[in-house]
């Protein structure tokens, strides 16, 4: 029963994250959203860029994890992949709106698996055997981690 709490609240955190990008940048326009509030900073779209960039990957290797036994995951640079995708020059609110029904999906699809799928393992080329518990669990607390770096840039002290 705990466990299915535990799964339960960080698939709400999980769903949370859309919103989260969504409420901190809303009231901004791209040229805020461009800028970086110091010049080693990130701005706002070089964040979201980064987000998005990571949940590629990730989401991408739990399909792997629940479609075959220990599948390989293999390394990728997530700012490689941002830049491959060119999500710093899309439109953000269209890469918003995407990433949203995305994650809407990866969250729908979590949902309906067997508790024990959870513990399903992949092959990481560095870090070796990871759960699928472990993969969303990483990924959620890196996505709130730059949901709170976006909340405060936008908050006036």
């Amino acid at each position: 029963m705990q466990e299915i709490k535990e799964v339960d609240g960080l698939l709400s955190r999980l769903s949370e994250i859309p919103l989260r990008i969504f409420s901190a940048v809303q009231d901004h326009n791209e040229i805020e959203l461009h800028t970086a509030p110091a010049e080693s900073e990130w701005s706002a779209v070089d964040i979201f860029a980064h987000l998005r960039a990571s949940d590629d990957i990730v989401a991408t290797r739990a399909y792997m994890l629940l479609t075959r036994i220990n599948p390989p995951l293999i390394v990728y640079d997530d700012r490689r992949w941002a830049e491959v995708a060119r999500y710093a020059q899309v439109d953000f609110r269209a890469s918003l709106t995407l990433y949203t029904l995305r994650r809407a999906e990866l969250v729908h699809m979590l949902r309906h698996i067997k508790l024990e799928d959870w513990q399903r393992i992949g092959i990481h080329e560095e870090r070796g055997p990871i759960s699928l518990l472990h993969i969303i669990t990483a990924l959620v607390e890196h996505e709130e981690e730059h949901c709170a770096q976006l909340e405060a840039m936008y908050t006036s002290p």
